[in-house]
């Protein structure tokens, strides 16, 4: 999976940066946050990540972990476009916005990829902010507690704010969504930023407790870093001055969360 998401990362950002997408490929806007979605999930699917699924903390075969993340990506996926839906039509807890079809068919006023796009920043911030083990088959011990759970979601709402402050303004720009009013982080109002925290720490809790090892984790890290990439630089050729900036504190902010939580 991970080949195919690159192979779109680098085709995309190539006419992002120089003649921009013909309108005739519109659609692979959409695309991409499918693909973006996928690959953060086939991280998690990964053999070298382990699920708190039982007492057995690394029982059941992969197929049964396959077909659980499934439905756990449903659920983020309805989650997630219901709050859009939500906000589409009443401006709560986002702010006023409407969407453009650039991102795919819309559905009650919402592009149907919207919902991977969820899928994407909450799994790549629970990869992010995951225990660590050393090596495959190393047994992880058992972590239950919400205060564990609750540490991890307040690092994801982190995460998410991060790329949000990148994407969401770039996006605004390219035309991808419109925002109601004034003020605001270019054009974005704050409360979008919050919201984003608080929807992405709630939607974590759909996720049991990762055990990830250094490889998974150096990969998550590498797709956060491409997503502030690419973004930072269409930031930077729009003149979006505080997204780029932003973007290059994720991608050392990542950087140096890899390094401390992988150090010797």
């Amino acid at each position: 999976m991970g080949w195919l998401f690159w192979i779109w990362y680098a085709i995309g950002a190539t006419l992002l940066l120089t003649i921009d997408v013909p309108k005739a490929l519109d659609f692979s806007n959409g695309l991409f946050l499918v693909f973006y979605a996928l690959y953060a999930l086939y991280l998690m699917k990964r053999q070298e990540v382990y699920w708190q699924l039982s007492d057995q903390s690394v029982s059941g075969g992969v197929h049964k972990k396959w077909l659980r993340l499934l439905l756990l990506a449903l659920l983020i996926w309805l989650g997630g476009m219901s709050l859009e839906w939500i906000g589409v039509h009443t401006g709560w807890p986002f702010g006023e916005y409407e969407y453009t079809p650039l991102l795919g068919s819309l559905i009650f006023g919402v592009p149907w990829t919207l919902g991977f796009a969820w899928i994407g920043v909450v799994a790549g911030g629970a990869l992010l902010s995951s225990a660590r083990i050393e090596r495959e088959g190393q047994a992880p011990a058992a972590v239950r507690t919400w205060s564990v759970r609750l540490l991890r979601a307040v690092k994801i709402g982190v995460w998410i704010i991060i790329l949000d402050l990148v994407l969401d303004p770039v996006a605004h720009a390219r035309g991808f969504w419109h925002w109601g009013g004034t003020g605001g982080f270019y054009g974005v109002p704050w409360s979008n930023f919050v919201a984003w925290f608080v929807v992405g720490g709630v939607l974590s809790f759909t996720l049991p407790t990762l055990f990830i090892t250094r490889k998974v984790h150096r990969h998550a890290t590498f797709l956060y870093q491409g997503m502030l990439l690419l973004f930072g630089l269409l930031a930077w050729k729009a003149g979006i001055e505080g997204s780029m900036l932003a973007a290059v504190l994720g991608i050392l902010l990542a950087e140096g969360s890899y390094r401390y939580d992988n150090r010797s």
